[in-house]
């Protein structure tokens, strides 16, 4: 077992090398540090099984140093050593292995050396199919994920949070979000050090979680007092169906097929599943995207004279947007042509009657006087 020990105090450092090297077996201890950041260089650059490190330390404590090393080298465990007892939870929840208190006890080591090597010799060789390039993030409705042509998974998140803070940085990827203002979105009746101790922990998880779904592709990143998502290879769901609608060409009989296809690639709101405020902008931005193509679509069929093509369109746009006014409308128009008077009335009831009970309106002053208009025509 290849072990790092830091602290910044010299004396209990000498101390836990001395019980490891002389008086616990199998252990190798190949580094021993008070300068946090020179351990951290080490440790990156050449693999170790168990990290021993204190908590309150210059520069960077213990807890921001682990949750760094987590993030290049997420198999290495971690015992925090320290005179400290109120960071017990705070370490159990973010990194650690195991807590152990100053004055160190070799009974109490030995105990914690058996259980990381029973640890470390059943841990599993995780052989991941890394299919990145065949891999999607749907985010369509709820997020999962689809590896190689696979059923689509829901990822296990720990908590809420974790989703949660997932999809806020998967939504701002390539950028850094400072901390405080993650901590204010998703801990904000919590004090600063408590949510930054929760962030830490959430960040953690989120790695572990995409490490053990094969994500590789997907990673987050410290820099700048903030998190940076990255995804090099991976396909948003999303972003791709939007790239696919800017890129068709003008409507017209030879590509209308491939217009329909991209229509009916929308599958929900964005994200809408769960309630984050923060992504109701996107949401209705994407919606109003397909909306208006699907009108599009409708008033292409109407002038063409396919009549069921235009009301398959509208009633998937009723379907998915009851409360959507013009999807009746263009039902109304199409069933006008078609003559057929009880469909267009029963069209212009349904509009009211949803509108009615959903926002508390009245239809458009443009639809109500084409309905009256109508029935004029229709009945003089």
């Amino acid at each position: 077992m290849r072990v790092v020990l830091i602290d910044d105090e010299y004396l209990p450092l000498l101390r836990l090398k001395d019980i490891l090297e002389n008086e616990i077996d199998n252990v190798e201890v190949v580094g021993v540090y008070q300068d946090s950041m020179q351990a951290y260089k080490q440790i990156t650059s050449n693999p170790i099984d168990v990290l021993f490190m204190d908590i309150e330390m210059p520069g960077i404590n213990g807890l921001e140093l682990a949750e760094k090393i987590q993030e290049v080298a997420g198999d290495i465990e971690i015992v925090f050593v320290t005179g400290y007892s109120q960071y017990a939870i705070e370490a159990f929840e973010l990194f650690a292995f195991d807590y152990i208190l100053k004055p160190i006890r070799v009974e109490r080591l030995r105990k914690t050396i058996e259980q990381l090597s029973q640890r470390i010799s059943n841990k599993p060789i995780i052989k991941v199919k890394r299919d990145s390039e065949n891999s999607i993030i749907q985010s369509f409705n709820q997020l999962k994920v689809q590896k190689g042509g696979t059923e689509s998974e829901t990822l296990k998140w720990r908590t809420s949070k974790a989703q949660e803070l997932f999809a806020y940085l998967l939504h701002h990827r390539g950028k850094t979000i400072n901390r405080g203002i993650l901590v204010d979105l998703l801990w904000p009746s919590v004090d600063l050090e408590n949510g930054m101790q929760q962030l830490y922990t959430t960040i953690y998880h989120i790695r572990r979680t995409l490490k053990q779904a094969g994500l590789d592709a997907v990673r987050i990143s410290s820099r700048n007092g903030g998190y940076t998502l990255e995804n090099s290879t991976i396909r948003i769901e999303t972003e791709e169906w939007e790239e696919q609608l800017i890129n068709l060409d003008k409507l017209s009989d030879q590509n209308s097929i491939e217009h329909e296809k991209v229509f009916y690639q929308y599958k929900g709101d964005y994200l809408g599943d769960y309630s984050y405020l923060w992504a109701e902008g996107e949401k209705e931005r994407l919606k109003r995207l397909w909306i208006n193509h699907g009108l599009g679509l409708i008033q292409f069929y109407r002038k063409k004279g396919d009549m069921q093509a235009a009301i398959k369109i509208s009633m998937k746009i009723q379907q998915m947007y009851p409360e959507e006014e013009e999807s009746y409308f263009e039902l109304m128009m199409v069933y006008a042509s078609l003559k057929k008077v009880s469909a267009v009335e029963e069209q212009f009831q349904l509009l009211q009657t949803k509108l009615k009970d959903e926002l508390n309106v009245l239809p458009s002053q443009r639809i109500i006087k084409w309905y009256q208009a109508w029935k004029v025509r229709h009945y003089n």
